[in-house]
């Protein structure tokens, strides 16, 4: 039995090979019934993001060429056409891989949460589909509170690392709480887009979103309960909010000194956070020397950023001595799981042989013959038919000098004065 997975990620591939093996989340129903399809597969999950497409297979023995066939195929893909991106890891491999993934050990941004929520829509993807067998299910199970292990007992997710995020640790910095200020963010791009999931989920008392096109700026808006306006309105929306982020491909500053230092008169000089992800710049240089206007640049963040990442390194050992840990219990249960495998087979096989020569006892009986003869020959005929294959194997031990399987049949059926 094998638990093994194929995959492609951003430390194999560029975002141009990556894409072409990307999954959408509404043909995953369909992409794992014929994933399973594959002779061999007991059970699968697919796990798709943006930084990684991984497959998980439980099977017999590992059959990375077909899944790897499959994968090509599904995508529509020359054979071979990606090979030399793909990894393959089996066993031990498999599991250790899962737990770094969902941890956020295997991220580009080390540590970053997302990765386990997807980890989990993707094993929840798969139970509701019917993919997953014993085998997989408990892999995942195993994972996920392993996981939960390294973000609870190091520090890797515990220090920022996105901008955005960074950002709004340095806005609780000299704000404290959040959830009485109003936030302006300016631009609609995926920069601005991340900084309103981080603002909105941070309970920030007000959210606004300004952009040129006011039809982006909407579309935006309505997913995070915010309002929209358009670039015209900025001189007044500087004066209702507390923290400005600007983040557009504006060549030229789009919030001027002139413009903060009378949003500060109006607002009786309370305290702006203004930063500006832009490059070109969006804000005024000139304005961070306002008194109550604290301005950031991108390349302020960035030292934020280093610094919280060299920590997360540091988390890195931690974790992975916990991650060691996990997966030694992992493969103890899995083990544990052969062997009770093993242990039916050898039961059912016993009591298939007992059932026939049972049957032969109840014939000859039926045919009047001595029960005491017919008990004889039923008991010297089963130890003949189950000592069979195992003496068979003990001579071929004995004359190849594998002492390891003669010692272990000593071990198992002999008492220690035989």
């Amino acid at each position: 039995m094998s638990l093994f997975a194929l995959g492609i990620s951003h430390q194999t591939a560029p975002i141009s090979i990556r894409e072409q093996l990307a999954f959408a989340a509404e043909s995953l129903p369909e992409s794992l019934a014929s994933l399973a399809a594959v002779p061999g597969i007991d059970g699968c999950s697919i796990l798709s993001t943006c930084n990684r497409t991984e497959l998980y297979i439980s099977a017999q023995q590992p059959i990375t060429r077909p899944v790897s066939e499959w994968l090509h195929d599904w995508h529509r893909l020359r054979p071979g056409q990606v090979q030399e991106h793909l990894y393959s890891l089996e066993h031990s491999a498999c599991t250790y891989h899962l737990i770094k993934v969902i941890s956020g050990m295997d991220s580009m941004v080390i540590g970053e949460p997302q990765v386990a929520g997807q980890a989990k829509q993707a094993w929840q993807g798969a139970h509701e589909a019917g993919t997953l067998d014993s085998r997989l299910d408990r892999m995942f199970q195993h994972a996920f509170s392993a996981a939960k292990r390294v973000r609870s007992e190091t520090g890797i997710g515990r220090n920022p690392v996105t901008l955005p995020f960074a950002s709004l640790r340095l806005a609780r910095q000299i704000f404290g709480s959040l959830d009485k200020l109003n936030a302006l963010l300016i631009g609609a791009g995926e920069m601005i887009e991340d900084c309103a999931t981080h603002y909105h989920d941070s309970g920030i008392g007000q959210l606004t979103i300004a952009n040129r096109s006011e039809e982006r700026a909407q579309a935006l808006a309505g997913r995070f309960n915010a309002h929209a306006r358009t670039l015209d309105a900025l001189p007044e929306l500087l004066v209702e909010h507390d923290l400005v982020i600007a983040c557009t491909a504006s060549p030229t500053a789009i919030l001027t000194h002139s413009m903060f230092k009378d949003a500060l008169t109006r607002r009786r000089h309370r305290p702006v956070f203004a930063l500006d992800l832009s490059v070109p710049r969006n804000i005024e240089p000139t304005s961070g020397k306002l008194d109550d206007l604290f301005l950031y640049t991108i390349d302020d963040l960035r030292a934020i950023v280093e610094s919280a990442q060299q920590e997360r390194l540091k988390a890195l050992q931690q974790a992975t001595a916990i991650v060691e840990a996990e997966v030694t219990a992992f493969e103890r249960w899995l083990r544990l799981q052969n062997t009770n495998q093993t242990l039916k087979s050898l039961r059912q096989r016993a009591q298939l042989q007992r059932d026939e020569l049972l049957h032969q006892a109840r014939a000859d009986l039926e045919h009047g013959r001595d029960p005491e003869a017919v008990l004889q020959r039923f008991g010297h005929r089963l130890v003949n038919r189950l000592l069979h294959e195992p003496s068979i194997r003990l001579r071929q031990a004995a004359e190849s000098a594998d002492e390891d399987l003669l010692n272990a049949a000593r071990y198992y059926f002999l008492d220690d004065e035989s």
